[in-house]
Protein backbone atom coordinates (compact mmCIF):
# COMPACT_ATOMS: atom_id res chain seq x y z
CA UNK A 1 0.00 0.00 0.00
CA UNK A 2 0.96 3.29 -0.92
CA UNK A 3 0.11 7.05 -0.95
CA UNK A 4 1.44 9.65 -3.35
CA UNK A 5 0.75 12.85 -4.89
CA UNK A 6 1.13 14.91 -7.86
CA UNK A 7 0.69 18.70 -7.88
CA UNK A 8 1.14 20.82 -10.49
CA UNK A 9 0.90 24.86 -11.31
CA UNK A 10 2.76 26.64 -14.57
CA UNK A 11 6.39 26.91 -12.17
CA UNK A 12 6.90 23.25 -11.27
CA UNK A 13 5.60 19.88 -10.57
CA UNK A 14 5.70 19.02 -6.94
CA UNK A 15 6.18 15.06 -6.11
CA UNK A 16 5.85 13.04 -3.03
CA UNK A 17 5.56 9.58 -1.67
CA UNK A 18 5.69 7.86 1.35
CA UNK A 19 8.04 4.74 2.28
CA UNK A 20 5.37 2.28 3.55
CA UNK A 21 5.60 -1.35 1.69
CA UNK A 22 3.15 -4.44 2.79
CA UNK A 23 4.31 -7.78 2.64
CA UNK A 24 1.72 -10.09 2.08
CA UNK A 25 -2.08 -9.75 3.53
CA UNK A 26 -0.26 -7.05 5.91
CA UNK A 27 2.06 -10.14 6.85
CA UNK A 28 4.56 -6.91 7.50
CA UNK A 29 5.30 -3.69 6.63
CA UNK A 30 8.20 -2.00 6.17
CA UNK A 31 9.12 1.68 5.89
CA UNK A 32 12.25 1.91 3.33
CA UNK A 33 10.67 1.53 -0.20
CA UNK A 34 11.31 3.91 -2.77
CA UNK A 35 8.78 4.98 -4.95
CA UNK A 36 9.63 8.62 -6.15
CA UNK A 37 12.30 8.71 -9.12
CA UNK A 38 13.87 10.08 -11.73
CA UNK A 39 13.68 8.89 -14.88
CA UNK A 40 16.55 10.68 -16.38
CA UNK A 41 19.82 11.74 -14.65
CA UNK A 42 19.69 15.51 -16.78
CA UNK A 43 16.76 15.90 -18.04
CA UNK A 44 13.12 17.31 -15.70
CA UNK A 45 11.16 13.92 -15.62
CA UNK A 46 9.72 12.15 -12.39
CA UNK A 47 7.71 8.74 -11.85
CA UNK A 48 5.76 7.65 -8.96
CA UNK A 49 5.27 4.39 -8.82
CA UNK A 50 2.41 2.50 -6.50
CA UNK A 51 0.43 -0.93 -5.88
CA UNK A 52 2.39 -3.76 -6.67
CA UNK A 53 6.26 -3.24 -6.06
CA UNK A 54 7.30 -5.79 -8.86
CA UNK A 55 6.26 -6.22 -12.47
CA UNK A 56 5.93 -9.09 -14.24
CA UNK A 57 8.21 -10.52 -11.04
CA UNK A 58 10.69 -8.16 -11.32
CA UNK A 59 11.26 -5.35 -8.68
CA UNK A 60 10.26 -1.96 -10.35
CA UNK A 61 12.77 -0.21 -8.78
CA UNK A 62 15.09 -1.84 -10.61
CA UNK A 63 13.25 -1.66 -13.78
CA UNK A 64 13.32 1.65 -13.89
CA UNK A 65 17.28 2.51 -12.40
CA UNK A 66 17.85 0.19 -15.77
CA UNK A 67 15.74 2.38 -17.85
CA UNK A 68 17.61 5.31 -16.27
CA UNK A 69 20.69 3.88 -17.70
CA UNK A 70 19.78 2.96 -20.87
CA UNK A 71 18.03 6.42 -21.56
CA UNK A 72 21.38 8.14 -20.87
CA UNK A 73 21.22 11.72 -22.61
CA UNK A 74 18.23 10.90 -24.82
CA UNK A 75 16.10 13.91 -24.86
CA UNK A 76 12.31 13.87 -26.34
CA UNK A 77 9.82 16.44 -27.31
CA UNK A 78 7.21 15.95 -24.95
CA UNK A 79 6.18 13.81 -21.93
CA UNK A 80 4.47 11.22 -24.08
CA UNK A 81 7.39 10.65 -26.17
CA UNK A 82 9.58 9.55 -22.54
CA UNK A 83 6.44 7.74 -21.57
CA UNK A 84 6.01 5.71 -24.67
CA UNK A 85 9.64 4.91 -25.11
CA UNK A 86 9.41 3.33 -21.35
CA UNK A 87 6.79 1.25 -22.25
CA UNK A 88 8.94 0.31 -25.50
CA UNK A 89 11.74 -0.78 -23.23
CA UNK A 90 9.24 -2.95 -21.30
CA UNK A 91 8.07 -4.71 -24.23
CA UNK A 92 11.27 -5.71 -25.97
CA UNK A 93 13.72 -5.72 -23.19
CA UNK A 94 14.43 -9.71 -23.10
CA UNK A 95 17.13 -9.49 -20.92
CA UNK A 96 14.85 -8.51 -17.85
CA UNK A 97 11.96 -10.73 -18.71
CA UNK A 98 11.77 -14.37 -19.38
CA UNK A 99 8.71 -13.92 -21.41
CA UNK A 100 7.18 -17.25 -21.46
CA UNK A 101 7.63 -17.55 -17.92
CA UNK A 102 6.75 -14.46 -16.70
CA UNK A 103 3.55 -14.44 -19.42
CA UNK A 104 2.37 -17.26 -17.95
CA UNK A 105 2.87 -16.02 -14.21
CA UNK A 106 0.88 -13.32 -14.52
CA UNK A 107 -2.30 -14.52 -16.96
CA UNK A 108 -2.38 -17.11 -13.96
CA UNK A 109 -2.33 -14.46 -11.49
CA UNK A 110 -5.21 -12.48 -12.95
CA UNK A 111 -7.74 -15.62 -13.28
CA UNK A 112 -6.78 -16.44 -9.86
CA UNK A 113 -8.00 -13.11 -8.81
CA UNK A 114 -10.81 -13.22 -10.45
CA UNK A 115 -11.55 -17.02 -8.84
CA UNK A 116 -11.05 -15.59 -5.49
CA UNK A 117 -14.00 -13.37 -6.06
CA UNK A 118 -16.20 -16.10 -7.06
CA UNK A 119 -15.32 -18.13 -4.09
CA UNK A 120 -16.50 -15.60 -1.54
CA UNK A 121 -19.70 -14.95 -3.67
CA UNK A 122 -20.56 -18.41 -3.52
CA UNK A 123 -19.81 -18.77 0.24
CA UNK A 124 -22.44 -15.56 0.91
CA UNK A 125 -25.00 -17.17 -1.54
CA UNK A 126 -24.57 -20.09 0.88
CA UNK A 127 -24.92 -18.71 4.28
CA UNK A 128 -27.18 -16.46 3.20
CA UNK A 129 -30.09 -19.45 2.25
CA UNK A 130 -28.95 -21.24 5.57
CA UNK A 131 -30.25 -18.78 7.52
CA UNK A 132 -32.99 -18.33 5.62
CA UNK A 133 -34.22 -21.87 5.38
CA UNK A 134 -32.31 -23.16 9.06
CA UNK A 135 -31.30 -26.45 7.66
CA UNK A 136 -29.36 -27.98 5.47
CA UNK A 137 -29.38 -26.99 1.46
CA UNK A 138 -30.97 -29.69 -0.38
CA UNK A 139 -28.56 -30.93 -3.87
CA UNK A 140 -30.97 -28.78 -5.71
CA UNK A 141 -30.46 -25.48 -3.76
CA UNK A 142 -26.78 -25.76 -4.12
CA UNK A 143 -26.89 -26.34 -7.83
CA UNK A 144 -29.18 -23.90 -7.76
CA UNK A 145 -26.36 -21.13 -6.39
CA UNK A 146 -23.87 -22.72 -8.32
CA UNK A 147 -25.67 -21.51 -11.72
CA UNK A 148 -26.28 -18.64 -9.88
CA UNK A 149 -22.72 -18.15 -9.17
CA UNK A 150 -21.30 -18.61 -12.17
CA UNK A 151 -24.28 -16.51 -13.72
CA UNK A 152 -22.39 -13.24 -11.77
CA UNK A 153 -18.87 -14.21 -12.34
CA UNK A 154 -19.70 -13.94 -16.38
CA UNK A 155 -21.94 -10.84 -15.23
CA UNK A 156 -19.30 -9.41 -13.99
CA UNK A 157 -16.78 -9.86 -16.77
CA UNK A 158 -18.97 -8.50 -19.47
CA UNK A 159 -19.51 -5.62 -17.27
CA UNK A 160 -16.08 -4.26 -17.31
CA UNK A 161 -14.97 -1.69 -19.31
CA UNK A 162 -12.92 -2.58 -22.67
CA UNK A 163 -9.62 -2.26 -23.27
CA UNK A 164 -8.61 0.46 -25.92
CA UNK A 165 -5.23 -0.33 -26.42
CA UNK A 166 -4.62 -3.58 -27.42
CA UNK A 167 -6.30 -7.09 -28.04
CA UNK A 168 -5.35 -10.14 -25.66
CA UNK A 169 -8.24 -12.40 -25.62
CA UNK A 170 -7.98 -14.89 -29.02
CA UNK A 171 -3.91 -15.44 -27.85
CA UNK A 172 -4.77 -15.93 -24.64
CA UNK A 173 -7.84 -18.62 -25.55
CA UNK A 174 -5.55 -20.18 -28.48
CA UNK A 175 -2.60 -20.49 -26.11
CA UNK A 176 -4.10 -20.97 -21.82
CA UNK A 177 -7.65 -22.26 -22.57
CA UNK A 178 -6.45 -25.82 -21.21
CA UNK A 179 -4.70 -24.76 -18.42
CA UNK A 180 -7.42 -22.17 -17.16
CA UNK A 181 -10.23 -24.87 -17.77
CA UNK A 182 -7.78 -27.32 -16.07
CA UNK A 183 -7.35 -24.93 -13.30
CA UNK A 184 -11.41 -24.83 -12.60
CA UNK A 185 -11.72 -28.35 -12.95
CA UNK A 186 -9.03 -28.81 -10.25
CA UNK A 187 -10.42 -25.87 -7.56
CA UNK A 188 -14.47 -25.91 -8.34
CA UNK A 189 -15.81 -29.36 -8.34
CA UNK A 190 -18.96 -27.92 -7.67
CA UNK A 191 -18.85 -27.06 -11.79
CA UNK A 192 -19.60 -29.21 -14.61
CA UNK A 193 -17.62 -29.47 -17.52
CA UNK A 194 -19.80 -27.87 -19.65
CA UNK A 195 -19.66 -25.08 -17.06
CA UNK A 196 -15.89 -24.84 -16.57
CA UNK A 197 -15.69 -24.86 -20.68
CA UNK A 198 -18.14 -21.73 -20.55
CA UNK A 199 -16.16 -19.97 -17.74
CA UNK A 200 -12.72 -20.86 -19.31
CA UNK A 201 -13.99 -19.37 -22.61
CA UNK A 202 -15.28 -16.08 -20.50
CA UNK A 203 -12.01 -15.52 -18.81
CA UNK A 204 -10.06 -15.67 -21.28
CA UNK A 205 -12.20 -12.61 -22.96
CA UNK A 206 -11.33 -10.38 -19.50
CA UNK A 207 -7.62 -9.79 -20.51
CA UNK A 208 -9.80 -7.18 -23.09
CA UNK A 209 -11.17 -5.71 -20.48
CA UNK A 210 -10.21 -3.29 -17.22
CA UNK A 211 -9.70 -5.54 -15.02
CA UNK A 212 -6.31 -4.93 -12.89
CA UNK A 213 -7.40 -5.51 -9.07
CA UNK A 214 -4.24 -5.55 -6.85
CA UNK A 215 -2.05 -7.37 -9.93
CA UNK A 216 -0.90 -3.75 -11.47
CA UNK A 217 1.84 -1.24 -11.07
CA UNK A 218 0.98 2.27 -10.64
CA UNK A 219 2.88 4.57 -12.79
CA UNK A 220 3.01 8.85 -12.65
CA UNK A 221 4.89 10.21 -14.79
CA UNK A 222 5.14 13.71 -15.11
CA UNK A 223 7.56 16.63 -16.36
CA UNK A 224 8.99 18.23 -19.46
CA UNK A 225 9.35 17.39 -23.38
CA UNK A 226 12.04 19.52 -25.06
CA UNK A 227 9.39 21.47 -26.46
CA UNK A 228 6.85 21.72 -23.74
CA UNK A 229 7.16 25.02 -21.94
CA UNK A 230 4.34 23.46 -18.93
CA UNK A 231 4.26 20.40 -16.71
CA UNK A 232 2.55 17.40 -18.20
CA UNK A 233 1.08 14.56 -16.43
CA UNK A 234 0.13 10.84 -17.63
CA UNK A 235 -1.02 8.46 -15.21
CA UNK A 236 -0.97 5.04 -16.52
CA UNK A 237 -1.47 1.61 -14.43
CA UNK A 238 0.40 -1.62 -16.19
CA UNK A 239 -0.96 -4.83 -15.98
CA UNK A 240 1.36 -7.37 -17.83
CA UNK A 241 2.98 -8.18 -21.33
CA UNK A 242 1.30 -10.74 -23.02
CA UNK A 243 2.25 -11.91 -26.53
CA UNK A 244 5.13 -9.17 -26.56
CA UNK A 245 2.43 -6.27 -25.63
CA UNK A 246 1.42 -4.31 -22.85
CA UNK A 247 -1.46 -5.03 -20.60
CA UNK A 248 -2.19 -1.11 -19.74
CA UNK A 249 -4.94 0.94 -19.12
CA UNK A 250 -4.43 5.04 -18.78
CA UNK A 251 -6.01 6.57 -16.04
CA UNK A 252 -5.22 10.29 -16.32
CA UNK A 253 -3.40 12.68 -18.45
CA UNK A 254 -3.37 16.35 -17.36
CA UNK A 255 -1.59 19.36 -19.15
CA UNK A 256 -1.08 22.68 -17.42
CA UNK A 257 -2.06 25.25 -20.43
CA UNK A 258 -3.26 28.95 -21.02
CA UNK A 259 -7.07 27.39 -19.51
CA UNK A 260 -5.60 24.99 -17.11
CA UNK A 261 -3.04 26.88 -14.55
CA UNK A 262 -2.92 24.11 -11.71
CA UNK A 263 -3.83 20.64 -10.62
CA UNK A 264 -3.80 17.88 -7.15
CA UNK A 265 -3.73 14.34 -8.21
CA UNK A 266 -3.65 12.21 -5.09
CA UNK A 267 -2.26 8.76 -5.57
CA UNK A 268 -3.12 5.15 -4.40
CA UNK A 269 -4.22 5.57 -0.74
CA UNK A 270 -6.03 8.86 -2.14
CA UNK A 271 -9.43 8.53 0.53
CA UNK A 272 -7.90 10.87 3.35
CA UNK A 273 -6.43 13.40 0.76
CA UNK A 274 -9.54 13.36 -1.62
CA UNK A 275 -11.62 14.15 2.40
CA UNK A 276 -9.55 17.27 2.34
CA UNK A 277 -9.55 18.70 -0.52
CA UNK A 278 -13.53 17.96 -1.95
CA UNK A 279 -15.10 17.25 1.38
CA UNK A 280 -16.00 13.95 0.35
CA UNK A 281 -14.14 11.18 -1.02
CA UNK A 282 -15.02 8.72 -4.10
CA UNK A 283 -15.44 5.77 -1.35
CA UNK A 284 -18.38 7.88 0.22
CA UNK A 285 -19.82 8.31 -3.09
CA UNK A 286 -19.75 5.06 -3.99
CA UNK A 287 -21.83 3.98 -0.88
CA UNK A 288 -24.10 7.06 -1.37
CA UNK A 289 -24.70 5.43 -4.68
CA UNK A 290 -25.55 2.11 -3.74
CA UNK A 291 -27.28 2.91 -0.62
CA UNK A 292 -29.71 5.28 -1.69
CA UNK A 293 -31.49 2.88 -4.26
CA UNK A 294 -31.28 0.11 -2.05
CA UNK A 295 -33.33 2.00 0.96
CA UNK A 296 -35.39 3.30 -1.68
CA UNK A 297 -36.65 -0.22 -3.03
CA UNK A 298 -36.75 -1.21 0.69
CA UNK A 299 -38.67 1.55 1.95
CA UNK A 300 -41.10 1.88 -1.24
CA UNK A 301 -41.50 -2.45 -1.16
CA UNK A 302 -42.70 -2.02 2.08
CA UNK A 303 -45.82 0.06 1.54
CA UNK A 304 -48.77 -1.68 0.60
CA UNK A 305 -49.28 -2.12 -3.03
CA UNK A 306 -53.26 -0.65 -2.69
CA UNK A 307 -51.40 3.05 -2.50
CA UNK A 308 -50.17 3.37 -5.50
CA UNK A 309 -51.97 3.03 -8.87
CA UNK A 310 -52.24 -0.42 -10.42
CA UNK A 311 -48.30 -1.10 -11.92
CA UNK A 312 -46.78 2.27 -10.70
CA UNK A 313 -44.92 1.11 -7.89
CA UNK A 314 -42.31 -0.61 -9.48
CA UNK A 315 -42.17 2.80 -11.81
CA UNK A 316 -42.12 5.42 -8.95
CA UNK A 317 -38.99 2.83 -7.23
CA UNK A 318 -37.34 3.14 -11.15
CA UNK A 319 -37.68 7.25 -11.04
CA UNK A 320 -36.52 7.83 -7.53
CA UNK A 321 -33.38 5.46 -8.22
CA UNK A 322 -33.14 7.29 -11.14
CA UNK A 323 -32.81 10.82 -9.47
CA UNK A 324 -29.70 9.26 -7.11
CA UNK A 325 -27.43 10.44 -9.99
CA UNK A 326 -28.91 13.65 -10.12
CA UNK A 327 -28.08 13.73 -5.95
CA UNK A 328 -24.75 12.73 -6.91
CA UNK A 329 -24.20 15.23 -9.59
CA UNK A 330 -25.07 18.47 -7.19
CA UNK A 331 -22.73 16.32 -4.12
CA UNK A 332 -19.51 16.52 -6.59
CA UNK A 333 -20.49 20.26 -7.74
CA UNK A 334 -20.93 21.61 -4.53
CA UNK A 335 -17.61 19.60 -3.08
CA UNK A 336 -15.78 21.50 -6.38
CA UNK A 337 -17.06 24.76 -6.14
CA UNK A 338 -16.65 24.83 -2.10
CA UNK A 339 -13.43 22.68 -1.49
CA UNK A 340 -11.71 21.97 -4.21
CA UNK A 341 -11.86 25.20 -6.51
CA UNK A 342 -10.37 27.55 -3.74
CA UNK A 343 -7.08 24.92 -3.19
CA UNK A 344 -6.81 24.55 -6.80
CA UNK A 345 -6.80 28.10 -7.09
CA UNK A 346 -3.99 28.65 -4.19
CA UNK A 347 -1.98 26.65 -6.01
CA UNK A 348 -1.97 27.98 -9.27
CA UNK A 349 -0.09 30.82 -7.52
CA UNK A 350 2.08 29.21 -5.12
CA UNK A 351 5.68 29.71 -5.32
CA UNK A 352 8.20 26.14 -5.32
CA UNK A 353 8.86 25.61 -2.03
CA UNK A 354 5.27 25.82 -0.77
CA UNK A 355 4.36 23.65 -3.74
CA UNK A 356 6.91 21.27 -2.04
CA UNK A 357 5.42 21.49 1.37
CA UNK A 358 1.49 20.82 0.27
CA UNK A 359 2.58 17.72 -1.30
CA UNK A 360 4.44 16.76 1.74
CA UNK A 361 1.46 18.22 3.88
CA UNK A 362 -1.07 15.66 1.94
CA UNK A 363 1.10 12.45 2.25
CA UNK A 364 1.66 13.35 6.54
CA UNK A 365 -2.38 13.79 6.46
CA UNK A 366 -3.23 10.11 5.54
CA UNK A 367 0.06 8.86 7.10
CA UNK A 368 -1.03 10.35 10.72
CA UNK A 369 -5.22 8.80 9.78
CA UNK A 370 -3.36 5.20 8.68
CA UNK A 371 -1.47 5.59 12.31
CA UNK A 372 -4.65 6.35 14.79
CA UNK A 373 -7.30 4.91 12.60
CA UNK A 374 -8.27 1.16 13.43
CA UNK A 375 -9.95 0.46 10.08
CA UNK A 376 -7.77 -2.09 9.02
CA UNK A 377 -5.19 -0.16 6.78
CA UNK A 378 -3.25 0.54 10.02
CA UNK A 379 0.25 1.43 9.26
CA UNK A 380 0.11 1.21 5.32
CA UNK A 381 1.35 4.51 5.01
CA UNK A 382 4.57 6.01 6.97
CA UNK A 383 7.98 6.09 7.00
CA UNK A 384 9.95 8.65 5.61
CA UNK A 385 8.35 11.20 2.89
CA UNK A 386 10.31 11.87 -0.52
CA UNK A 387 9.73 15.26 -1.89
CA UNK A 388 11.01 16.30 -5.32
CA UNK A 389 10.55 19.46 -7.74
CA UNK A 390 10.08 19.20 -11.32
CA UNK A 391 10.64 22.32 -13.13
CA UNK A 392 11.61 23.56 -16.91
CA UNK A 393 15.37 24.72 -15.87
CA UNK A 394 16.24 23.29 -13.02
CA UNK A 395 15.21 20.18 -13.34
CA UNK A 396 14.59 17.34 -10.89
CA UNK A 397 15.65 18.38 -7.40
CA UNK A 398 15.20 16.30 -4.24
CA UNK A 399 13.59 18.73 -1.41
CA UNK A 400 13.60 15.72 0.76
CA UNK A 401 15.59 11.96 0.16
CA UNK A 402 15.86 9.21 2.49
CA UNK A 403 19.43 7.00 1.48
CA UNK A 404 19.86 3.58 3.31
CA UNK A 405 23.52 4.72 3.82
CA UNK A 406 24.84 7.70 4.83
CA UNK A 407 26.09 10.29 1.69
CA UNK A 408 28.82 11.45 3.57
CA UNK A 409 30.31 8.61 3.77
CA UNK A 410 29.85 7.69 0.34
CA UNK A 411 31.34 10.70 -1.98
CA UNK A 412 31.63 8.43 -5.11
CA UNK A 413 27.37 7.86 -5.14
CA UNK A 414 27.24 11.96 -6.43
CA UNK A 415 30.32 11.14 -8.18
CA UNK A 416 30.07 8.39 -10.50
CA UNK A 417 25.83 8.87 -10.62
CA UNK A 418 25.69 12.52 -11.78
CA UNK A 419 28.82 13.78 -12.98
CA UNK A 420 29.19 11.67 -15.94
CA UNK A 421 26.13 12.71 -18.20
CA UNK A 422 25.26 15.83 -16.09
CA UNK A 423 26.71 19.18 -15.16
CA UNK A 424 25.78 18.46 -11.33
CA UNK A 425 28.84 20.11 -10.10
CA UNK A 426 28.50 23.31 -12.02
CA UNK A 427 28.80 26.52 -9.85
CA UNK A 428 30.60 24.11 -7.00
CA UNK A 429 34.22 25.42 -6.99
CA UNK A 430 36.85 23.80 -7.78
CA UNK A 431 38.44 22.61 -4.57
CA UNK A 432 34.60 21.28 -3.23
CA UNK A 433 34.26 19.36 -6.66
CA UNK A 434 38.01 17.73 -5.87
CA UNK A 435 37.01 16.92 -2.51
CA UNK A 436 34.48 14.97 -3.46
CA UNK A 437 35.79 13.19 -5.79
CA UNK A 438 38.66 12.05 -3.71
Amino acid sequence: MSAGICIMNKNAIAMAADSAVTIGQHIAIHNSANKLFAISRCEPVGVIVYSSASFMQIPIEIIIKQYKSFLGKKRFNSLKDYVADFMSYLKTNSKLFHFEKNEMNYIERVFVDLFKGMVGDRKNYIDNKLKEMSRNLTSEELQEINSKTLKATIDFIEQQDDLNNCSFAQYVEEKYFVTIKNHINSNFDWLNDEQSAELAKKVCTLFDKDFFRDGYVGLCFAGFGKEEIFPQMVHLHFGGIINGKLRYIEKEQVSIDEDTDASITPLAQTDVMQTFLFGINDGFIQKIAVEIPRQISKKLGSIDNDCFAEGKKGTVIRELNTSTKGILDEIIKKANEEFMRPIIQSVATLPIEELSLLAESMINITSVRRKVALDGNIGTVGGPIDVAIVSKHDGFIWMKRKHYFDIKYNPQYMYTHYTENSKMYEGINNEEADQKRN
